[in-house]
C-alpha cells in the first residue's frame, strides 16, 4: 500500500472506495471536467469511478485523495486527488495528474499535491521520469506543472488527441532538489 502524506495545510492518504461519493459530486460539476470529458450521468459516472478505484497498479503507483489538514492536525474536507498512474491507463510513460474542487483552486493546494507525488515517484519507486499531459487551454494545470519542475515537449497523442506534454527527469528532480 502506498504511504501517507502530511504537509502543513494538506493529507494525502491513497484513495478508498470511501471516497468515491466525493469523487462523483467533484466530476459533476461541469467547471471541473471543462477540459476533460464531460461526466455522463450520475449513476454511469459512479459505476465506471467504482471500476476504477478497484483497479491496483504496480507498487508506489495509484492515486491519493487530498484532504484539508486541520489545526489539530486531523484530516479534513476532501479537496481532490493526485494520481502517479501508466499514461492513459496504457504506459510506458508514468503520468502524474490531479483534479480538484471549484472551492480549492487559487490557493496553490494542486501545486502542494503534485510536488508531493513527484517527490514519492522519485524516492518510492524506480522511475527516471514523470510525465503529464494536459489540454492547450489549461494554463493552470499547465502552470502547475511548470511550478513542480516538469518542462513542456512537442505534443503527444493521448486519450485519443494531440495534447500538450510534459516531462521531469530524475536527474533534473535532483537537480531542482538540490537547489
Amino acid at each position: 500500500m502506498n504511504p501517507v502524506y502530511k504537509t502543513d495545510r494538506l493529507i494525502l492518504r491513497p484513495r478508498s472506495l470511501n471516497d468515491l461519493e466525493d469523487c462523483v459530486a467533484m466530476d459533476l460539476d461541469p467547471a471541473v471536467v471543462k477540459y476533460i470529458r464531460p461526466t455522463e450521468d450520475e449513476e454511469t459516472h459512479r459505476a465506471f469511478l467504482q471500476e476504477r478505484f478497484k483497479r491496483s497498479y504496480e507498487d508506489g503507483l495509484g492515486f491519493w485523495s487530498v484532504f484539508l489538514r486541520k489545526e489539530d492536525g486531523s484530516q479534513g474536507d476532501f479537496i481532490g486527488w493526485v494520481l502517479l498512474v501508466p499514461l492513459a491507463d496504457e504506459g510506458p510513460e508514468v503520468e502524474i495528474g490531479y483534479r480538484f474542487i471549484q472551492a480549492a483552486w487559487g490557493n496553490g493546494y494542486a501545486s502542494e499535491a503534485a510536488a508531493v507525488i513527484r517527490d514519492h515517484a522519485f524516492q518510492q519507486t524506480d522511475l527516471y521520469e514523470i510525465v503529464a499531459v494536459t489540454h492547450p487551454e489549461n494554463r493552470a494545470s499547465q502552470s502547475v506543472l511548470r511550478k513542480i519542475g516538469l518542462l513542456q515537449k512537442e505534443d503527444k497523442l493521448a486519450y485519443g488527441q494531440m495534447l500538450p506534454f510534459f516531462t521531469l527527469e530524475k536527474a533534473r528532480w535532483q537537480e531542482l532538489s538540490a537547489a
